[in-house]
């Protein structure tokens, strides 16, 4: 019998795309650092599942990864592919389950049931009524190999659902691929929506915001078409991230259809397992790494011990790969923004938080940096000088000369993560206000000036601590 079942990816994340063709599978390659090089990551063909409209699943290599065509972006769509523990016989197994494993443990695909849920809340969020809503979801078996829409809709049962009756919203699809003998295992494919937005009926075009006819049938009399957010109101950080905020901070009522939440499997009176999907935009630029990552947001949560205990840090060799993947993805980062723009955004902000505050709003500016001089035939020259800089931090051996001959760079150079306000008025060493600390000019998702983890910083500080030990006094 099969005692235990989970889902490989526990998450995954589906991006947004018109076009019909998903995205070939892919990898990051070795980060082209050649002294001519472009300094991005390569990004390299890895073998694709194809999944055909009758549930068939062949595998094959693609011979370059192509991320848009004549219809858009191609859209990621990830498998979730099932495994479980077993006993059948007296002897133990695990690893995929596949349509022999559901027989010898007395089962078939019939058996297997897929649940998934999702659901688009951006509005509800802001609203708190329960008609703003928008939620799919499909039930489908085994042995069920056709394509099924994620239906969004609204209660109906709400006082003015968003999402009125007749009406759909499309939050993706599903569909579970039929098994072969040479791709056995259990698997379902979450397919994300186009990428689109929807708006109320009688949507006015004047507003800047033109929508085809046939995407205008939201309910404008929901709590969302017409809603007004006030300026003491933290439930979009930062502010103006909807659609008619820019213009007196009322929504006009439009939704877009990403979504996230679950894929559930079961058994009849057995185990089951849960993962999670989201459903988000493009990367815009595939080949550029951010230098905070989703899986450094986990590992500070559940490892960031790891870099105090003194046995980590003398494995020089594990620590020194950390520091420089970490300055590689500060360089791509460096490659996919506008700097200038960036520095005067947060000299702007600056400014306007010391006149909130009694300061003067001229030395908040100039906590930012200064705009450099253009050089010739150069027109951002802060973002070019960035680049520059950071171009020589990748090799590893010039940051650590860099760190043995200062001893307080980290500490001066990086912002340091999870500062609070002091009691008191605010003065210009708040970390409310941006300096030229690394990151500079980059705003954190809580509207403060973005950091790293504190796991990077910490393992940037016993870094740099660690070669200063052998460095001789005042060298």
């Amino acid at each position: 019998m099969i005692e235990r079942l989970w889902i490989q990816p526990p998450l995954a994340f589906a991006r947004l795309g018109p076009s019909p063709v998903p995205c070939d599978n892919h990898r990051y390659g070795p980060s082209d650092l050649t002294p001519r090089g472009t300094g991005r990551t390569t990004v390299l063909p890895d073998a694709t599942l194809d999944l055909a409209e009758d549930g068939t699943l062949t595998e094959r290599m693609p011979e370059r990864v192509q991320f848009k065509d004549e219809a858009g972006w191609r859209p990621v769509c990830p498998y979730f592919e099932l495994h479980g523990a077993w006993t059948v016989g007296g002897v133990a197994g695990t690893g995929p389950v596949t349509e022999q494993v559901l027989a010898d443990c007395g089962l078939s695909l019939a058996d297997v049931r897929w649940e998934v849920r999702v659901a688009n809340l951006k509005a509800h969020h802001i609203t708190q009524q329960a008609g703003d809503r928008i939620e799919a979801r499909v039930d489908l078996a085994g042995d069920d190999h056709r394509r099924r829409v994620l239906e969004g809709r609204s209660p109906q049962a709400a006082q003015q659902p968003l999402v009125p009756a007749g009406e759909v919203l499309p939050l993706g699809s599903v569909q579970v691929p039929a098994p072969n003998p040479d791709l056995p295992e259990l698997r379902l494919r979450f397919t994300p929506a186009a990428g689109v937005v929807y708006g109320p009926r009688g949507h006015d075009p004047l507003t800047g915001y033109e929508l085809p006819q046939e995407r205008l049938f939201l309910n404008p009399e929901a709590a969302w078409s017409g809603f007004r957010l006030t300026d003491t109101d933290y439930r979009t950080t930062p502010a103006l991230l909807f659609a008619g905020a820019e213009r007196g901070w009322r929504s006009l009522g439009l939704v877009d259809d990403v979504c996230d939440g679950t894929v559930t499997v079961s058994l009849p009176d057995g185990p089951r397992a849960t993962a999670r999907i989201v459903s988000a935009p493009p990367r815009f630029s595939p080949d550029r790494r951010p230098f905070v990552s989703l899986a450094d947001g986990l590992a500070d949560r559940v490892q960031r011990a790891d870099v105090h205990d003194p046995a980590y840090v003398e494995d020089e060799e594990q620590t020194a790969l950390e520091v420089r993947d970490l300055f590689e993805r500060v360089l791509e980062t460096m490659g996919a923004i506008n700097v200038d723009v960036q520095n005067e955004r947060a000299a702007r902000t600056n400014a306007v938080i010391a006149a909130g505050s009694g300061l003067s709003a001229q030395d908040a500016r100039s906590l930012a940096f200064d705009p450099p001089e253009p050089l010739l035939g150069l027109l951002l020259g802060l973002t070019e000088r960035g680049r520059r800089r950071h171009r020589r931090f990748v090799a590893l051996e010039v940051l650590e000369d860099m760190v043995r001959e200062q001893p307080d760079l980290i500490g001066q150079q990086v912002r340091a993560p999870a500062a609070v306000d002091a009691p008191g008025p605010v003065t210009l060493d708040s970390p409310r206000f941006y300096t030229r600390q690394m990151p500079s000019a980059m705003r954190g998702s809580d509207a403060y000036p973005m950091h790293l983890t504190r796991r990077q910083y910490d393992l940037l500080v016993r870094w740099a601590e660690k070669l200063r030990e052998d460095t001789e006094p005042d060298s």
